[in-house]
Formats: structure tokens, C-alpha cells, sequence
């Protein structure tokens, strides 16, 4: 059996999996390549083993009568009871697949909980969370490892998959799992929503749990609509800087040594500081230092895996007489961007992917360019 440690030791396991995937699909062309190069030893790094008669079972078959015999290609058993159906395809035909032979024998087996289509790169996870022993029409979860080989897998199909390994799967639990996973992704898509676009049922629920005052006419519902949507994006910026391991503004971290030596000034008055003092006289502004820590709890919150959000910490900075320069790991080869303390409440950066400066009032407006950056230079770097 696969063993791993830690959840993180699994996850760059299956990353590396993935991109070995990936290579092999463009030279698998039909279902039973996609059987033998990729799916079966998908299940091995899961821990099952397919030369195992009790445990992996091919053309798993389940008949009510000899006119409806239902199988599926695979069959997952724990103490030889089948317990996982596996449907594989062709690689690039799930989209069009037909769903009903999985369906057919998770209905016909009560021992199936978890019903799994894949063509090799795409897995789908059903459930019964409606009726028992009758599979759900939508996955609960689907994960596409082209994806994973780029560190993009979300928490929901890491948690699924950490869960479906031998020794841990426990089909007892996957519905309530499932379930969960399903009402998750659904408040979430529904916050999401609400933090674009706050409907006036979510802004009156939010003013009355408030204690707001005042009758909910549509025009007091309009006037606090832009108040809602700035304190729904100040509390998330709070706690993406309490994830980056910053607290309030006042007690903010200000600085990590980069390559210039730096010496932080008195603090005998009990006041933190406010700006650092280089040996050669360079000083390292308020807004600079508040830049810094913008970034790297913006960053953590615009990343989508957990391996990026722990490379956002090795970002530094560094400060010259006219620029203020972040970087990751390698002051030239991974420099994000250089900052100057523009006009009139401006910010001016330069990106190494852009021609032209960008030149901001509001530094949301930086978003793109400063993920992209980002994502490069760890591309660059990290090879």
C-alpha cells in the first residue's frame, strides 16, 4: 500500500503523477490504452492494487435477469466487497459520454457508494445523496489532471482524493461526504455572488444581523449596497492578512531582510517604526513597507493552490535610491515589479510584461498584472 506522511506529500505525489499523464495522453488513442497507461496506474497511487483479483475486479458484472445485465469496467472492492464502480472512455470523449452503465450497476450493486467516470485525465465522483443506490445525475466532484500537473487542484477534489485512498476510503461516509461537498460549493458560488453583486435579500439580512436602523425601503437597500460590497472586501482582506500571518494595520509586519543590510531605528518610545534606515542612507518609506505587505496578502488571496500561497511567503524587497523592487527568491531573475510613489496619490509599477507603466489610484486595479507576474517569475525561478 501507498503511504504518505502528510497531505502535502500526497498532492506532490499526484502533481507529479499528473504531468506523466499528461505526456503519455497524447499517445493514447484508444479506451483500453487509456485503461492500462492511465487509469489503472492512477489507482495504484491511490494504493490499490490492479493484479489483485480481490481487489480490483475488470468487467464487473451485476444482472438482474439476462436481459438487463449491467457492468462496468472496473470494480473497487474492500474485503472483496465491490464498494467503487469505475466507467473509463476513451481520453477526450467524456464530455459525450453515456453515463448509463455506471448508473446501471451502482444501482444494481447496494454495495456501491461512489460511482467514478474517467477517460484517463478527467474523473467525475458520484454519489447517491438523493435517493440510496440511485446515482446522482451531477458529480460532486470533477478534477481534470492536465490541471493538477499545473498545481491548480481546489480544496473540495484534493480532500475527495485524499479520502478515496486504500486503507482510508470509507464507503459508509461518502454520501454525507458528498452531500457536504455539494451544500459547500453551493454557499460558496452563493458568497461569491453576494460579494460581486449583493442582492437586496443578502444586504437586508446583513443590516438587520448589523442592527441597522431604519425602515428597508429600496432606497435605503441602494444606499447601503456600495457599503456592504466595501465591507465585504475589507473583511476579506483582513483575513487574507491574518492567513499571511499579518494582524491589524498598526501591528503589520513590515519587513524581511533582502540582499541591502538594514537597521531598524529606536523603538524606545513604544511606537513601531515607521520607515528603515539602509547604511547607505536609502529609507524605506511607510507606503513602501505597506506596499510589500499588500502584495503578499493580495497574492495569497488571488492564488488558487495551496503551493503557490506557501512560495508567496519567499517573496522580498529591495530598495534602491529611485526604485522600490519585490521579488521572488532571485532579485533580477525574479522580479515581479519596481514601484515608484507616483503623483497626486498615484502608484506607478513596472512589470517586465509590460511596455508601458501602470500608473493607479486603487491598487485592485493592479490585480492582473501583478498575478501574472507572479506566476511567471515562480516559472522562471522554479523551473
Amino acid at each position: 500500500m501507498v503511504k504518505y506522511r502528510t497531505m502535502q506529500d500526497f498532492k506532490d505525489e499526484l502533481v507529479a503523477f499528473s504531468k506523466v499523464a499528461v505526456t503519455r495522453s497524447e499517445r493514447v488513442t484508444s479506451e483500453e490504452a487509456a485503461k492500462q497507461y492511465l487509469i489503472l496506474p492512477f489507482f495504484q497511487l491511490l494504493g490499490y492494487d490492479p493484479l489483485d483479483p480481490d481487489e480490483i475486479i475488470p468487467e464487473a458484472q451485476a444482472s438482474f435477469s439476462d436481459k438487463f445485465k449491467n457492468k462496468v469496467d472496473y470494480a473497487i472492492c474492500i474485503d472483496r466487497e465491490p464498494v467503487i464502480g469505475v466507467e473509463c472512455k476513451r481520453t477526450g470523449e467524456l464530455a459525450t459520454a453515456d453515463k448509463g452503465e455506471i448508473r446501471g450497476y451502482f444501482n444494481a450493486v447496494s454495495s456501491i457508494k461512489l460511482g467514478i467516470l474517467t477517460d484517463g485525465l478527467v474523473y467525475e465522483l458520484y454519489s447517491d445523496t438523493d435517493s440510496e443506490n440511485m446515482m446522482d445525475e451531477n458529480p460532486f466532484v470533477k478534477f481534470d489532471l492536465a490541471n493538477v500537473a499545473q498545481e491548480q487542484l481546489n480544496d473540495q477534489a484534493a480532500d475527495a482524493l485524499w479520502k478515496l485512498r486504500k486503507g482510508t476510503f470509507d464507503p459508509a461516509d461518502v454520501g454525507a461526504d458528498a452531500k457536504r461537498k455539494i451544500y459547500v460549493a453551493q454557499y460558496v458560488a452563493t458568497l461569491n455572488r453576494s460579494f460581486e453583486n449583493p442582492s437586496d435579500t443578502f444586504v437586508r439580512a446583513l443590516m438587520d444581523l448589523a442592527g441597522v436602523e431604519g425602515r428597508r425601503t429600496t432606497k435605503l437597500l441602494e444606499e447601503h449596497v456600495p457599503m456592504v460590497q466595501e465591507s465585504l472586501q475589507l473583511f476579506l482582506d483582513r483575513k487574507i492578512l491574518e492567513r499571511v500571518g499579518f494582524a491589524s494595520r498598526q501591528d503589520l509586519v513590515k519587513v524581511q531582510k533582502a540582499q541591502s543590510e538594514r537597521s531598524t531605528p529606536d523603538d524606545s518610545e513604544g511606537e513601531q517604526s515607521v520607515e528603515i534606515s539602509h547604511r547607505d542612507g536609502i529609507i524605506t518609506t511607510d507606503t513602501e513597507l505597506m506596499l510589500f505587505d499588500y502584495v503578499k496578502g493580495r497574492l495569497a488571496f488571488l492564488v488558487d493552490n495551496n503551493k503557490l500561497f506557501r512560495k508567496v511567503q519567499e517573496l522580498q524587497f529591495v530598495d534602491y535610491k529611485t526604485i522600490f523592487s519585490v521579488y521572488y527568491k532571485q532579485e533580477r531573475k525574479g522580479r515581479l515589479f519596481s514601484f515608484r510613489e507616483g503623483t497626486s496619490g498615484k502608484f506607478r509599477f513596472d512589470f517586465p510584461e509590460s511596455e508601458e507603466p501602470f500608473e493607479v489610484t486603487d491598487l485592485y486595479q493592479i490585480d492582473e498584472p501583478l498575478l501574472q507576474s507572479f506566476l511567471n517569475r515562480v516559472a522562471d525561478v522554479d523551473g
